[in-house]
């Protein structure tokens, strides 16, 4: 369709019409496909991806926003090198990992009274997904080893199975360590 649109196409119809259009001449005329040479056909393919590459756009676009130029970037790549089903695959499957990576933010905030009496207490924030579990344990591990600890859940969007599992495993062997750990949810 964007193709079309760089044809001069204006109208709702005329993309209707240039997907009938495919459809018909593909359909009736199977045999003209298997005289073209399938260099040819590539050519063209790769002709038209070319054109629909925004090349005007990649310094904003990398500048702004690096994980969708990289997955830009690598699916054409992929599209030339292996296949255009194999390389838009790879693309579809870049996208939805940056996705999840993207999505699975989360943040502790550490607040350590200055008194020794008092618990260190910790708030989780965001989406507690096993994507950042290691960051998570990172954090609660570096906590001072003489205090006592009360871990905020409350402000977590999602906790999966995984970081809730391991969060119970971390405030029991900490429990077994004499120290007080209260999970607040």
């Amino acid at each position: 369709s964007a193709a079309n649109v760089q044809a001069g196409a204006r109208t709702k119809a005329s993309r209707v019409l240039h997907g009938v259009w495919l459809l018909v001449f593909a359909a009736a005329f199977p045999a003209a496909l298997g005289i073209v040479p399938v260099a040819a056909l590539a050519g063209v393919l790769i002709h038209a991806g070319w054109k629909l590459l925004p090349w005007k756009s990649w310094r904003p676009l990398w500048r702004e926003h690096r994980g969708e130029a990289v997955v830009l970037l690598v699916t054409a790549l992929a599209i030339v090198t292996v296949n255009m089903f194999e390389g838009v695959l790879i693309g579809l499957l870049l996208a939805i990992a940056k996705t999840a990576w993207e999505t699975s933010h989360v943040h502790l905030d550490i607040h350590t009274p200055d008194d020794d009496g008092q618990p260190v207490l910790v708030r989780a924030v965001g989406n507690a997904t096993f994507l950042r579990l290691p960051k998570i344990l990172d954090q609660l591990d570096a906590l001072p080893d003489h205090r006592d600890v009360e871990l905020d859940l409350s402000g977590l969007r999602h906790l999966d199975h995984a970081c809730e599992a391991a969060l119970t495993n971390w405030a029991e062997q900490h429990r077994r360590s004499l120290r007080a750990v209260e999970l607040v949810s």
